[in-house]
């Protein structure tokens, strides 16, 4: 699992002016919540933070809070919000969480194989990610960044279902997933796409018309020789 760290300072000011004041000056305001302890309100550098979110594990993977010379909090990123239209990031929730912590997180699916699934590679399909993510429960200390789904051996009409997606060792899938859930598909190779209708009305047509002019041509050179 990446080692996050993200540096953050204690927010003095609170409400929307102190909140307004710090994005002026570079800065995104934070609450930290949750491990028994009261909601910690903090402020970290917008330019770093960003470059984080821009990597797809840190949305699901266990950072490092530091706050000054306090000791390292842990906790995992809950939500994210955004500026309407520009890129700027307006305020973000962090939860605690201990190694011992079960936890509940949305972690993306990897999928493996695409390239050389016989359906792809040999009979030319498409491959299709019906899921891109998963809901999982797990301790803190087994949070993986991603769940890898083997696509190496699917065929045309194939495809993998949720169910028989192998989970790494200590992780389960969410208790909110009913047991229908677990046959959705996840991946699945279709058939090529064969010409559309219109293309094969066009290529008719153009058939048509190359075996009346065909047709006239023998005509007129049968005409000619009668005379």
């Amino acid at each position: 699992m990446a080692n996050f760290i993200v540096e953050a300072e204690v927010r003095t000011g609170s409400g929307t002016a102190a909140s307004r004041r710090a994005r002026r000056n570079g800065q995104v305001p934070v609450v930290v919540y949750g491990g028994g302890e009261d909601e910690q309100y903090l402020l970290v550098d917008h330019n770093k933070i960003s470059h984080q979110l821009d990597v797809e594990a840190f949305h699901s993977a266990l950072v490092q809070l530091k706050v000054g010379d306090e000791d390292l909090q842990r906790a995992v990123l809950r939500d994210v919000q955004m500026h309407p239209y520009k890129a700027r990031v307006m305020h973000l929730d962090f939860q605690r969480v201990s190694r011992k912590d079960k936890i509940t997180m949305t972690v993306p699916f990897h999928f493996a194989g695409e390239d050389v699934a016989p359906g792809v590679k040999t009979d030319s399909g498409i491959m299709t990610h019906n899921m891109v993510s998963v809901d999982i429960t797990c301790l803190g200390s087994d949070l993986p960044e991603y769940i890898t789904v083997d696509v190496s051996e699917l065929g045309v009409g194939d495809s993998v279902q949720l169910g028989s997606v192998k989970l790494p060792e200590g992780v389960e899938f969410a208790a909110s997933y009913q047991e229908q859930d677990l046959e959705q598909s996840v991946a699945s190779v279709l058939a090529p796409k064969g010409p559309s209708e219109a293309a094969l009305a066009e290529e008719a047509e153009a058939e048509a018309a190359k075996a009346e002019a065909a047709a006239e041509a023998g005509d007129a050179e049968n005409g000619g020789s009668d005379e």
